[in-house]
């Protein structure tokens, strides 16, 4: 059973006829209908094959350059890539390179895109709110004090759930998927609907538990269209709370209108700034995904990297579900990572990144919780 809707026509009628330029011209541009996947417990998804124009390629040999150490897998190392690679210009607005994808045999048999068995007995089923739903350990939901730490994703479901059983943290998740017609972005503009959702966690968890429960930590995360989502509920006010983002392939921009480009990300900037100074945790990812009316994942984490500067380094890495890691930047909190592929699977394949970036700020979290 495939986990996404309809991707490989609508990758194909993108790519033909680039039906998204319209769309990026709002303050707040919905990502392609290509990259609005939906990803629920009953939602099946498209094929994760390579498209015909994304034959895939050799990946560029490596020449070995010393490891260099990652803070958020301190036992996993990268190798400093040390080969040149093609000049691109400015490297901060240079087209993503790396233009191909691993097939299911070159990942080990893993289709990104189809649905991945997991067991979710530890955690309680899904339990509605007025929008999305939530789902909350069985066990150790809350802490001695009543406290509870939460994650808000926005676009997927069953594989966040997933991925936050891998990492061994204890969070409350909650997760909103839109159908293709909706955008994330109104929902959270000028509204209250982030106070709204932690407050109906609350109501429920503490008639589940028989006494008061209260959020202590909050993150928010999003993969591919749902990042506008996030952007919306960090110009918020009530986003002084949030002590973590997750975005993972999906900061988009528009191409032409640098000036829009550069509005759109004020957000994620301004958070990045915090995070660089240990404020606040921020993890980014990006494909090598090319798209040709609006500027990619790749170019918008490197727009956040020179606006700090910085330059993310070459290195190489072999990750989960056969993502290949072709650069770092870390400073501080804010922690990009990006990956070679242009396809399908290789966006899919992203959403394995939030085991280690749910890891990583429950450290952070855990040791603010034995400081306090």
């Amino acid at each position: 059973m495939r986990v996404f809707s309809r991707a490989t026509v609508i990758v194909a009628v993108l790519l033909v006829l680039g039906v998204v330029a319209y769309v990026l011209s709002a303050p707040h541009p919905r990502v392609a209908a290509w990259r609005r996947r939906i990803t629920s417990s009953s939602a099946v998804v498209a094929s994760s094959r390579t498209p015909a124009a994304a034959v895939p390629a050799a990946a560029v040999p490596v020449e070995a350059g010393g490891t260099r150490p990652d803070p958020l897998l301190p036992d996993r190392p990268m190798t400093v890539d040390s080969a040149t690679r093609p000049a691109a210009g400015d490297w901060v607005t240079a087209r993503p390179g790396f233009q191909y994808s691993h097939t299911a045999a070159e990942r080990g048999g893993v289709e990104p895109c189809a649905t991945q068995a997991v067991d979710s007995g530890a955690f309680e089923g899904w339990a509605p709110l007025s929008q999305g739903h939530f789902t909350a350990p069985r066990v150790n939901a809350l802490d001695a004090s009543g406290h509870f730490d939460l994650v808000i994703h926005l676009h997927g479901d069953e594989p966040v759930r997933r991925e936050l059983i891998a990492s061994q943290q204890q969070f409350v998740l909650y997760t909103l998927t839109l159908d293709e017609n909706q955008g994330y972005a109104p929902l959270f503009t000028g509204s209250h609907l982030l106070e709204s959702i932690v407050r109906e966690i609350e109501q429920a968890l503490s008639k589940r538990a028989g006494k008061p429960a209260l959020v202590g930590h909050i993150a928010l995360s999003a993969w591919s269209a749902g990042v506008v989502g996030i952007e919306a509920a960090l110009a918020q006010p009530t986003s002084k709370d949030v002590d973590a983002v997750i975005l993972i392939d999906g900061l988009h921009g528009p191409r032409t209108d640098r000036a829009a480009f550069k509005a759109q990300l004020q957000p994620f900037l301004d958070y990045a700034h915090r995070a660089s100074h240990g404020e606040r945790f921020f993890f980014l990812s990006h494909s090598s995904i090319d798209p040709p009316d609006f500027a990619s994942t790749s170019e918008g984490a490197h727009y956040l990297i020179a606006q700090l500067g910085g330059r993310p380094e070459a290195v190489r890495r072999a990750d989960a579900m056969g993502l290949e890691l072709v650069e770092a930047f870390d400073r501080g909190d804010f922690h990009v990572r990006g990956y070679a592929g242009n396809g399908e699977a290789d966006h899919c394949a992203q959403l394995a990144l939030l085991r280690d970036a749910y890891a990583a700020f429950g450290r952070r979290w855990a040791a603010r919780s034995l400081a306090e």
